[in-house]
């Protein structure tokens, strides 16, 4: 499996060049940093933990962390200026939570997606979340990515909350109804309002 993550690591680096990842900035008393190869197995754990949390409940389980860590491979093996993952941590290096984004093709409307932002429970409410998806969407748009959507549960009450509360659209099928697709026409109209939720 690794030598596939190499070999998938050269073939971004020849494509696209070398990347250096972004500099790790402060947010409160923790760190929000690039993910890298590195950090596969300690992110697997957390999106194990993070999932359950908020899918399963404490009764139950969702994917192992083998499933993750083969999940999480290639992703970090690809990372790149537009493909990257974000790691909050403290300050010790564990990590509590992760936002990941990447440019997509699937809509013309939208230049990119969010994938994935989990956080743990106890670090919830904080306004933490909200610095995560600042900080994605700033480098989105320092690379010319200036659109965005997510999927999320409909009927997932505290996260379709939070999208509402950031100015996400929600997106209607053919039938009107929302099935959890959020979208930003305009990552600067997002921006600027994440700029009013919280002061740097």
């Amino acid at each position: 499996m690794y030598l596939r993550h190499i070999i998938r690591r050269f073939a971004r680096l020849v494509r696209k060049g070398s990347h250096r990842p972004a500099t790790p900035v402060p947010v409160d008393e923790l760190v929000l940093r690039e993910a890298t190869f590195d950090d596969l197995r300690p992110l697997a754990e957390l999106h194990v933990r993070t999932f359950n949390e908020t899918h399963v409940g404490p009764l139950g389980s969702g994917p192992t962390v083998a499933t993750r860590e083969w999940q999480w491979g290639d992703k970090l093996a690809e990372s790149d200026a537009t493909h990257f993952v974000l790691l909050l941590e403290t300050a010790p290096r564990h990590p509590v939570g992760f936002i990941c984004c990447h440019p997509t093709k699937d809509n013309p409307r939208w230049a990119a997606r969010l994938n994935k932002i989990y956080l743990l429970r106890d670090y919830q409410r904080r306004g933490l979340g909200t610095r995560m998806v600042a900080a994605a969407v700033e480098r989105l748009l320092n690379h010319g990515l200036t659109s965005m959507a997510l999927f999320t549960e409909a009927d997932n009450e505290p996260a379709c909350r939070f999208y509402d509360q950031l100015g996400g659209e929600r997106q209607l099928d053919e039938h009107g109804k929302f099935e959890g697709m959020y979208g930003w026409p305009d990552l600067r109209q997002l921006q600027v309002h994440l700029s009013t939720l919280w002061s740097p």
